[in-house]
């Protein structure tokens, strides 16, 4: 998994979580988190955190919210 495979991924998916993103990759999350700050910080990916109860909830979490990684072109 390289950068450049995350920035592909993102750019496919349009956003994902960590975990899916790390579950894509069959890589630990904390290999994962490096990478998107290094797009974040090149103003490539945004962190956003969505409501939790919204439309897409499963209602399996604890409500705390969740966030996803949008690719920025």
């Amino acid at each position: 998994m390289s950068l450049t495979d995350i920035r592909d991924y993102l750019r496919q998916e349009r956003s994902a979580s960590l975990k899916e993103i790390s579950s894509h990759f069959k890589a630990d999350s904390s290999l994962v988190e490096p990478m998107l700050d290094h797009w974040i910080l090149k103003g490539r990916v945004v962190a956003r955190q969505h409501d939790a109860f919204g439309s897409a909830c499963c209602g399996k979490c604890s409500g705390t919210g969740h966030i996803r990684y949008e690719w920025v072109e």
